[in-house]
C-alpha cells in the first residue's frame, strides 16, 4: 500500500551527512528505508535547529546548500512542485518530494529594506527554489507567530501584523501553510486570516494526549470544515503521556477519524530515529513502542485494519487524502475538487 509522509525531517540528516563529506545520501541511506515502509511521497522539510538559533539565516542557506546538491544527484528522488503540474504519480520509483520549511525565524534576516520586503523577497526567492510549504514557528516565538514548546510569553501570543502579511503572501503564492506547532491563538488567527485550506502536518488529538503540540475537537473541526488535513504524529510525547505504543497511536486515528471522517485524516509521522547522532541542541528521546521508525508502517496498516479501518479507508489514509489534498491545493488554486466519503464509523 502506497503512503504519503506529509512530514519529514530526512533533510537534516542529509546536511549532517554532507558536512562530513559524505554523498549521495538520500539514495544510500534514506531511499532504501523509505521503500521499505511504502513511502512514496513526502513533504520534507527545512529545519534549523535549536544549535543555530542564533544565526538562524546562515544556517538555512546551508542546509539548503547541502540538500539541494544531494537532491541533484539523486537517481531516486524527484522534486515535485506546481509549476510541473504534476503531483504525486503512480508507476514510478521514485519518491516524490514536496519541499517544505519547518519555523520562519531565519525570514527575518533576509534581503530588504523593511520588514515588509523581506517577507516579499524571501517568499519570492524561495517559491523558484521550489518551496511550497510553511510552519511559521517551530517550539518559539518570532516575528511571524508565537510557537508552542516556548514557555510563558506575554506579548506576540498570536499572529503578529507581519505574520498576518506572511499568510497572504503564502495565499497568493498558493503555499500549504501547516498549523503543526502553532500556539492555539496562532492556529486561530490564521484560519480567520487564510482564504485557503490549513493542514496540521503532524499533530494528534489534545482530547487522547493533553499535549501543547497537538490540537483541539474544535481546531480538528475546524480543519476539517475548510477541507484540510490532519497527519498523524508517531512521536511518543504526543502520543501518550505515559505509554506510548503503536496501538495508542491507531486510537488518535479512530478518534479523529470518527469525529470529522477518515477523508481527512492522514500520516505526519515525524520519525527521529536519524537525528540522536547530531548535537542538534534538543533531546528528542521518546519513541512509540512499535511504530519507531519507517520500517514499522506495513505492521501499523495491519493492525489498524484491525481495529476497523476498511481497505478503502486505509489506502486514503495511507496516500490518496494527502495526494489529493496536495493536487487541490497546489495544482487547483486551492479548490476544493472532491473528497472521500464514508459511511458513518
Amino acid at each position: 500500500m502506497k503512503v504519503f509522509d506529509l512530514h519529514s525531517d530526512l533533510f537534516t540528516d542529509i546536511a549532517w551527512r554532507r558536512s562530513c563529506g559524505e554523498t549521495n545520501v538520500f539514495d544510500r541511506i534514506h531511499y532504501p528505508k523509505l521503500k521499505a515502509g511504502g513511502i512514496t511521497a513526502a513533504i520534507c522539510v527545512f529545519w534549523v535547529e535549536p544549535a543555530f538559533s542564533k544565526h538562524p539565516y546562515e544556517r538555512f542557506q546551508q542546509l539548503l546548500t547541502y540538500v539541494m546538491e544531494d537532491l541533484q544527484t539523486s537517481q531516486h528522488a524527484c522534486i515535485c512542485h506546481p509549476s510541473q503540474q504534476n503531483g504525486a504519480q503512480s508507476g514510478t520509483e521514485q519518491i516524490q518530494i514536496y519541499l517544505g520549511i519547518e519555523g520562519l525565524t531565519f525570514m527575518e534576516h533576509w534581503d530588504g529594506d523593511t520588514t515588509l520586503s523581506k517577507i516579499e523577497n524571501a517568499f519570492a526567492s524561495l517559491s523558484e527554489q521550489q518551496m511550497m510549504h510553511a510552519i511559521f514557528a517551530w517550539n518559539e516565538h518570532n516575528f511571524l507567530a508565537a510557537g508552542t514548546g516556548a514557555g510563558s510569553f506575554t506579548e506576540r501570543k498570536g499572529l503578529t501584523d507581519y505574520g498576518k502579511v506572511a499568510v497572504r503572501t503564502a495565499n497568493r503564492k498558493n503555499w500549504l501553510l501547516d498549523v503543526s506547532h502553532l500556539s492555539e491563538t496562532s492556529f486561530w488567527d490564521m484560519y480567520h486570516t487564510s482564504s485557503l485550506p490549513l493542514m496540521a502536518s503532524h499533530s494528534n488529538a489534545k482530547s487522547l494526549c493533553d499535549h501543547e503540540r497537538n490540537i483541539t475537537d474544535d481546531q480538528i473541526k475546524a480543519i476539517a470544515r475548510r477541507g484540510g488535513i490532519i497527519g498523524l504524529n508517531a512521536y511518543g510525547e504526543f502520543v501518550h503521556a505515559e505509554s506510548p505504543t503503536i496501538d495508542r497511536f491507531i486510537d488518535h486515528a479512530v478518534y479523529i477519524a470518527e469525529l470529522v471522517g477518515p477523508e481527512h485524516l492522514a500520516f505526519g509521522f515525524d520519525f527521529i530515529d536519524y537525528l540522536h547522532a547530531y548535537d542538534v541542541g534538543s533531546d528528542f528521546a521518546v519513541y512509540t513502542k512499535g511504530l519507531e521508525d519507517t520500517s514499522k508502517i506495513p505492521c501499523l496498516l495491519e493492525k489498524m485494519s484491525a481495529r476497523g479501518f476498511s481497505k478503502e479507508e486505509l489506502e486514503a489514509i495511507s496516500f490518496h487524502n494527502a495526494n489529493q489534498y496536495i493536487q487541490n491545493h497546489l495544482f487547483k488554486g486551492g479548490h476544493i475538487i472532491g473528497t472521500h466519503t464514508y459511511p458513518s464509523r
